[in-house]
């Protein structure tokens, strides 16, 4: 499924990353030898790229199902597997969009937006799922902390910010490539915007 090329990167900059993740690493690297090719792959990917904060506050079985999902899609979704590589890496099956906290929620969301997008083309499901993130959350200024796609969907609200970042989790758990952006200059200061770009070709 994967490329050679990006096995490669994605297991040099593992054994790169291994010195600092300690026993964390340890525990890591061996249940990664029980891991599906692909699956593994992504796993050397997120652990290798990932701030080292997730890699010590997160466990393992999140980051295999983040993996196993993003590996799911590209092997069964069409449009999810001609995309291209890089892009499905970083806009599909990257586990995360900002600071948010990470909870498994991409196959719960897969299974609310499946049935509203099938049949069709990318625009147009990427507009199903806006207009449904729409309809499931609204804005409402909050405090610091950045809530969860999940805690946004629950709660019914969130900052511009966490909305950008639902919907960016919900087009990305049904293989549609997604970014948050933030206006030039103004990321994380006082008086700042996000929102979301979706590529549709």
């Amino acid at each position: 499924m994967f490329s050679e090329h990006f096995s490669h990167y994605a297991h040099t900059v593992f054994e790169k990353r291994l010195p600092l993740l300690g026993k964390t690493g340890e525990a890591v690297k061996e249940r990664l030898a029980g891991c599906p090719g692909d699956i593994r792959a992504l796993l050397h990917f997120y652990y290798g790229c990932m701030p080292l904060s997730d890699a010590f506050t997160y466990d393992f079985d999140l980051f295999y199902r983040y993996a196993a999902h993003a590996a799911a899609l590209r092997e069964q979704d069409a449009r999810c597997a001609a995309l291209p590589e890089e892009m499905f890496l970083h806009d599909v099956a990257w586990y995360r969009i900002n600071s948010e906290k990470i909870v498994d929620c991409r196959s719960f969301f897969q299974e609310q937006l499946s049935p509203l997008i099938c049949g069709l083309d990318t625009r147009r499901a990427a507009l199903a799922v806006t207009y449904w993130c729409a309809s499931q959350a609204s804005y409402e200024a909050s405090d610091e902390c950045t809530q969860s796609p999940l805690s946004v969907y629950r709660s019914g609200s969130g900052r511009c910010g966490e909305e950008s970042t639902f919907l960016v989790t919900a087009l990305r758990s049904v293989g549609i490539p997604a970014r948050q952006v933030y206006a030039p200059r103004w990321a994380h200061c006082d008086d700042n915007h996000a929102w979301v770009e979706f590529w549709d070709g």
